[in-house]
This record gives C-alpha cells, structure tokens and sequence, in this order.
C-alpha cells in the first residue's frame, strides 16, 4: 500500500532531496537490517529505556550522577542503544535562546520512592543542553546509539522547578506544540551535527506517545492551556478529529526531514490498531509502537479499587479490605498523598498512593500466585498487538521499533520482574518482537540505571542473554 502525500508536501520533500515512498518494511527474523536505515546504523537496536529520569535523577550520589558509569554498564548488560528525554524546552526557550542551567523537583514528596521513573530525591540543577551533548559524546565514545524523544507535555514537565518556564511550556498552544518541538529538535540536531555527533543518532521520535492527542490538539480558538488545568487533565472539549491530530504531526514530521534528510524521523507511541491507522503520520519514517500487556497488574489495581493514569479518582472505600491485606503499617493517607502532589497529573495520584503504602513482598507473592490465572490473556494481547503493528508496518513499508511497555508497571522496588514469571511476562514481548522482524527491541522498561535490580548479577546475566538474542536476530537461524 502506497501512502498518500498532498502534492505540495510531496514537492517539499523532493524538494529536500527526499524519497517520497517510505522505505520498505522491517522483515521477518533473520533479514538483516531492513531496507530504509541507514547502513551507518546497527541491523539491530537492543533499547535501554533511560525516560527523562537520566535527567531529574542526576544529582552525585544517584544513578545518572555519573553519567558514563551509566553508559559503560549499558553497554555491559548487552544494550546498544539507549532512549532518553531530550528536555527540548528545558534547554531552550520560545525564541530558541538557551535556558542554561535549571533547577528540578522531586515528584511528589515523600511519595514517590516506589514509583519507576520518578524517584529522583529533586534539587538537581543542570544546564540540559550540555548534559545531552555530553550524553552523544559518551555514546560516541563506547559506540552506543541514541533513540531520541520528548515526554514534556506528557509528565515531565512537572519535574521544572521554576514555575515560570512550567508556565510558559505548557501554555503555547495546543496547536503549537509540535512544531516547536520540531524547530527545538533541529536546533540541537545542527549542533550535534557541528560536533560530528550526529552518527549516533538512531531515530528522532518528535513525542512520545502521539495517541493521547488532547496534548498537541485543539480548534483554533481553545486558548492555552494553564498548569493547573494540565493538572487537572482538561482538555478541549469537543476534540480534534484523528485527521488533525495526523495533518499537525504530518508538518512537523516533514519540517524535520527537509532539514535533515539524512536522519529517520517519527513519532512515537503508537498504539496498534486505532493509533496507527488513524493518527500515523504519512511522512514518518518508522512505525514506532509500545506494547503494555492486559492482565497482572490490572487485576491488581482492580481489586485494589483505583484507576491510575485516567481521571485520578480517590480509591473505592469498598477495596479497604484487599488494601489492608498489603498495606504496610501506618499508611500515608490519600489526602495527604494529593496535598504533596499539587504538581503533578492527577492520573498520577491513585498509583502513586497505592504504591507509597504497599508492601512490596506482598505484591510480589500476590503476582507470582496469581500469575497462572493471568498467563494466557498476557501472552495474547502481547501478541496481538505486535501482529497488528507488523501488518500495519509491511502495508506502509516502514521498519519496525518497539521501544516501552511489556507487563505494566510494577512498582520500583518490587522483584516480581526478576522472577520466572515476571521474566517470562517481559520475553513475551520480545520474543514476539523478534518474530515480527522488529528492527528495535526493548528488553523490558523496568531494568535500567536507576532501577534496583540493575545490580543483580542473575537479572544481569538475564539481559545480557535476552539482548543477545535480540541483536542476534538480524542473521539467519542455522539450521539444526
């Protein structure tokens, strides 16, 4: 299937010397590199999800204090490729001026000990556009690749200290944000560039996670929005049609690539099904995915009595008795959990509580029993959903990247990961990517700098053997 180019678009990038077909698609196990990346890059990307934590857990005694520590012990679990925030409107303001150094808060006080990618103590302070290029000179220096993105709108941006530039970034229009995130990129790209950098670009994926589009979004006429509405999760009302959402993505997409043809370009998050078919946007260049398996921690949440990520909520009073059971001694109270998190998405807050109080051994037994019950409905939907995005990929020739997700969110200090269950639950996902010719590969989202099973030594030996799976996967399978 050809994808459809208006004729003005289709001229710019001629124009801009480039092919206006996507490249062809990411093939099936044992093809080697599909055809469209560049062969400066590698047949395989093993992906260490870095977040923007590389960036607010930073400070000297935290896991991204020592940032080439980092790298070199990525690279020793077998990754070699990793994928961080880029802090676009951290390093830059409106006009483009350099912000220099910033200051960074703690997520929510004393309450985000438990939660992946939002741990960091706060009271960091760093100038973000030398900490990236420091980051590409690290990677240059022990042949690591970088798989850039941008989760400001999304939830990092509550982590600026200074309520100024919280402001300012999130009140540019709906309709605004993606363009200025592209025109953000290109100016780090150029520098990169002018530092001989740039080779270790893997991918520019324009923002995270493009399907919930009230982000980027909205009629003409919406005003900004304020923090305390980002807050409080309003959005315009009614939405923009997918069409919109793709058309905004679309221009900034093809901004991207008439200035740098030589680099891939997407966005990122997709989901299989709705999200691609009707939000993908026709000039990007990969089809980049997240999978999140159906099952564990879902049932958990259930009869926990939240709903997190979604209109924030207070607990159902009628699951007390199911909390009681794995609750710590002495919670923190619900209102005192919201009180600390004024800044912070209200979708945030029930997980966030639940996961303050919970006494992690007991979710981690709960799990390892309650797996079998949840087994096959997690190996399905993973599979399900790593089918629909390599049949939506070979339609629209594109290679194929999967790059977050796997069992959902688990908390930080639980080790339910490392157990035969929990790894199982994590090479679903792999194994399916692997199958599905997927030429990038996230091992799983919850091993990485500053999660505390980097330092086991079985969970290493876990992902060295996983990853090398993973990138071995470019060659043909010999046969027996």
């Amino acid at each position: 299937m050809e994808q459809c180019y208006s004729r003005r678009d289709a001229l710019k990038l001629a124009a801009a010397g480039l092919c206006v077909l996507p490249p062809e698609a990411g093939r099936a196990h044992g093809a080697g590199r599909p055809t469209g990346v560049p062969p400066h890059l590698p047949e395989r990307l093993a992906i260490c999800y870095y977040g923007w934590d590389w960036i607010t857990s930073a400070l000297p005694d935290e896991p991204y204090g020592d940032l080439e520590r980092a790298i070199v012990e990525t690279k020793q679990r077998g990754f070699n490729c990793v994928r961080p925030e880029m802090g676009l409107n951290w390093m830059f303001d409106l006009q483009g001026r350099r912000r220099g150094r910033l200051k960074f808060l703690d997520w929510i006080p004393g309450a985000s000990f438990n939660l992946h990618c939002v741990d960091g103590k706060g009271g960091g302070e760093h100038d973000v556009f030398e900490r990236v290029i420091r980051l590409f000179e690290l990677a240059d220096k022990h042949g690591m690749y970088v798989i850039m993105t941008e989760w400001e709108y999304q939830d990092a941006v509550a982590h600026t200290a200074d309520i100024r530039v919280r402001d300012e970034v999130i009140g540019v229009p709906y309709n605004d944000r993606l363009m200025l995130l592209a025109r953000h990129y290109d100016r780090l790209l150029a520098a990169l560039k002018k530092r001989g950098l740039h080779k270790r670009i893997a991918s520019v994926e324009l923002i995270n996670e493009l399907n919930s589009p009230p982000i980027v979004c909205s009629a003409p006429t919406e005003p900004g929005q304020t923090f305390a509405e980002w807050v409080e999760g309003k959005v315009p009302h009614p939405g923009c049609s997918p069409g919109q959402v793709r058309e905004l993505a679309d221009k900034a997409v093809v901004f991207l690539r008439e200035r740098h043809p030589d680099l891939l370009i997407t966005v990122d998050g997709l989901a299989a099904g709705p999200g691609f078919s009707q939000l993908f946007p026709q000039s990007a260049q990969i089809a980049d995915h997240h999978v999140y398996s159906d099952g564990i921690t879902q049932a958990f949440f259930r009869l926990a009595g939240i709903s997190p990520l979604g209109p924030g909520g207070s607990p159902d009073p009628a699951a007390k008795p199911f909390r009681d059971s794995m609750f710590k001694p002495n919670p923190i109270s619900w209102d005192e959990v919201t009180r600390r998190a004024t800044h912070v998405r209200r979708g945030w807050w029930p997980i966030a509580w639940l996961y303050t109080n919970i006494d992690n051994r007991r979710f981690d037994r709960w799990c390892v029993e309650h797996y079998p019950e949840h087994r096959q409905r997690i190996k399905d939907s993973i599979e399900g959903r790593f089918r629909a995005a390599s049949e939506f990929a070979t339609a629209h020739k594109l290679p194929l990247v999967v790059d977050e997700g796997f069992i959902f969110y688990p908390p930080l200090h639980s080790r339910f990961v490392t157990t035969a269950e929990g790894r199982e639950g994590e090479e679903f996902g792999v194994n399916a990517a692997i199958a599905t010719g997927h030429w990038g590969v996230m091992l799983s989202g919850y091993f990485r700098p500053n999660t505390p099973v980097w330092k086991d030594e079985s969970q290493c030996r876990w992902a060295r053997s996983v990853n090398a799976r993973i990138l071995a996967s470019a060659r043909p399978a010999q046969n027996s």
